[in-house]
């Protein structure tokens, strides 16, 4: 059997070492999350683009439609007899282009609003990337602190059993 300063010795490197240990642990853990916020930031950027993208097509496609059905009232009038640009005829082109124009300030206001959510969530993941890299940081700093105090707690015990004469 090992005799009690040893023992002391031994215990204390152990849970110096452990500390230490798993102050790094802790510290590659909040690195590693922090690198995830970052993919997922960039990600959500990616996705705020796309959705820019999408909302001129729809737009364009939309003004494509609206194109079309101008067109096919035109036709219909001027086969019915009917100046295009005169009277009902008119005012008909004029309600649709005004409905068009409605309806193409919702798809951006809808694109809008999306591309507002896809930048909150990057800003949100930045700040969690920012945040676990603190996080590393102090896990590091507490585990140094740690190491000393669990050093220190094996030094005064192995200094109460010197004293006691073993």
């Amino acid at each position: 059997m090992c005799d009690p300063v040893s023992l002391t010795i031994a215990a204390t490197a152990a849970a110096t070492v452990g500390t230490g240990f798993s102050a790094l642990q802790a510290n590659a853990q909040n690195r590693y999350q922090a690198q995830v916020a970052d993919q997922n930031a960039k990600l959500a950027n990616e996705a705020a683009k796309r959705e820019e993208e999408n909302t001129r097509d729809a737009a364009l496609q939309h003004y494509r439609k609206v194109g079309a059905l101008k067109g096919q009232q035109r036709v219909a009038m001027a086969a019915g007899g009917l100046d295009v640009n005169f009277g009902n005829a008119a005012e008909l082109t004029a309600d649709t282009d005004m409905l068009a124009n409605e309806d193409v300030r919702r798809i951006y206001d809808q694109g809008a609003e999306n591309v507002l959510g896809r930048n909150i969530e990057s800003n949100n993941y930045r700040s969690q990337a920012k945040a676990s890299r603190q996080a590393a940081t102090g896990a590091l700093v507490k585990g140094v602190f740690d190491v000393g105090s669990t050093a220190l707690g094996g030094a005064k015990q192995y200094d109460a059993l010197k004293r006691k004469g073993y």
